[in-house]
């Protein structure tokens, strides 16, 4: 057991462990601002193009209700019918202090991000936001050309109010 504890703390001294990102670091805001990008300009105010940048084409998405989307082009569709389209006007907004950012590197250099957290949903009825649903949600970020790729997404824990 003292081998065990002696090599985690060596490793986490030597940088080969990385924990959360401080929530004021670079990478944590950049994220923080892909989801924003995401979820308020794409899905709340359904500015697809906001979508141009920032998906990655091979994108794959897993949902515990709705299944499995794959592609770029096929969760634009998605968002674009469902959300969009829809008869009802839904919001999406972050659970506070929910975001959660852990770094990947390999070999020292930082090559994607695991991002996590919580997310409410709520409809427009009567000219009042009523919150109907809240949810986890984990995306896979990959930096590509120095840009921030979302390239998985596991939503799940659906539940309504």
């Amino acid at each position: 057991m003292k081998k065990i504890f002696l090599t985690l703390a060596l490793a986490a001294g030597a940088g080969l462990i990385h924990a959360q990102e401080a929530r004021t670091s670079s990478l944590f805001l950049q994220l923080q601002e892909r989801d924003s990008l995401l979820f308020d300009r794409g899905f709340n105010h359904c500015d697809l193009s906001s979508y141009d940048t920032i998906i990655a084409e091979d994108l794959e998405f897993y949902h515990d209700v709705a299944g499995i989307t794959n592609g770029k082009a096929a969760f634009i569709a998605s968002v674009k019918n469902n959300i969009c389209g829809s008869a009802s006007k839904i919001k999406r907004e972050l659970e506070p202090g929910s975001l959660n950012v852990y770094p990947l590197f390999k070999k020292g250099v930082l090559y994607g991000a695991l991002q996590e957290g919580m997310h409410r949903f709520q409809v427009l009825e009567n000219q009042q936001w009523r919150r109907v649903g809240i949810a986890r949600f984990t995306h896979l970020w990959i930096r590509e050309n120095n840009t921030w790729k979302l390239k998985r997404v596991v939503s799940y824990d659906h539940k309504a109010l």
